[in-house]
């Protein structure tokens, strides 16, 4: 009884203050020295509705989830396909068997045409949740159990070739587009790391930036000369007083968003012709070219803020000609 008290405290909590993950993790730990010593138990009254909402444990599994860390749009996205679900079914947690969770993905995959990946993706959601509610006990089984991955094709994402950054270089007219370029290409960062990013976060005498990542997780990532230069040239030139690293070039030049971030770069994209041109795609050509100079992929995992390894080579894509080389060179008399 006391972990959901603690859960239900930390909901109010947030609501409240809006707590960021640093001091959720320290009222946590405060709640749980402070009840060491007590047993919280639950008043039982006659009315009480014995099939308690899901939206209950819906909103304790996300104040859960936020104190683990994750981000507002993961969060988002949890309360997406819960929700969607759980209006769809129509039932108490407990009530919920594996052929219904089958059943939903069949029909939101044939009603919404989506892909195999991110079907897949809708069952992590729904394993995550499940498998919390089964361990602490709301539901005493998890249906989730037996929902084997959804296979999907592994399609390689191309990286940017020299001649597609040159291009996209060459057709920049403001100062601030090649130095978003060359930021984005030396650091490899997410589009949504960019954007949050203020001026003091640069070490222009280090090259370095400090970034916060998904999960609040801080790392550090470093500038070429050539991003250095550029950078410090669009910070110098600017005339507003806004903290933000990039901004608009309209007054009163707010703080870019993701969705202008992407509409620069498609732009530039469709001036120099390079085909499915977007923020993200920086990130793996940084990663790729890194690993094909002979980078160690531990380190790659670093500078992208991986946790598990298997997740940076979704996005470094090594050429098969690297492949027969490295194999020539290596099994040679």
């Amino acid at each position: 009884m006391n972990e959901k008290f603690i859960t239900e405290v930390l909901q109010l909590a947030i609501g409240c203050w809006n707590l960021d993950h640093t001091q959720c993790k320290q009222f946590d730990c405060g709640l749980r020295i402070l009840l060491q010593n007590y047993e919280i138990k639950e008043c039982c009254t006659d009315i009480m509705d014995i099939e308690k909402s899901y939206i209950q444990y819906l909103q304790l599994f996300l104040v859960r989830k936020k104190t683990e860390g994750k981000s507002d749009r993961t969060l988002e996205q949890y309360q997406l396909h819960l929700s969607k679900l759980l209006q769809k079914l129509n039932k108490s947690l407990d009530k919920i068997t594996e052929d219904d969770l089958f059943l939903y993905l069949a029909w939101y995959q044939k009603t919404r045409n989506v892909s195999n990946t991110y079907l897949d993706n809708m069952r992590l959601v729904f394993s995550s949740f499940f498998t919390w509610c089964n361990n602490k006990g709301y539901i005493s089984k998890n249906p989730t159990i037996g929902l084997e991955p959804i296979k999907s094709e592994k399609k390689i994402k191309k990286p940017f070739s020299d001649e597609e950054l040159e291009k996209l270089r060459r057709v920049c007219t403001q100062e601030r587009d090649i130095a978003l370029i060359e930021f984005l290409y030396s650091t490899g960062v997410r589009a949504s790391e960019l954007i949050a990013l203020n001026r003091s976060d640069v070490d222009f005498i280090g090259k370095s930036v400090v970034v916060f990542g998904k999960g609040s997780k801080e790392r550090e990532v470093y500038l070429t000369a050539t991003a250095s230069l550029h950078l410090k040239e669009y910070l110098n030139n600017r005339t507003d007083d806004n903290d933000a690293l990039f901004v608009g070039l309209r007054k009163p030049n707010k703080r870019l968003t993701v969705a202008g971030l992407e509409h620069i770069i498609k732009d530039l994209g469709k001036s120099a012709g390079v085909d499915n041109c977007h923020p993200h795609r920086f990130r793996r050509t940084m990663a790729t070219n890194v690993l094909r100079k002979g980078a160690p992929l531990e380190e790659v995992k670093e500078l992208l803020g991986h946790t598990k390894l298997d997740t940076t080579m979704i996005y470094c894509s090594i050429s098969r000609d690297n492949v027969k080389y490295t194999h020539q060179r290596l099994m040679s008399a």
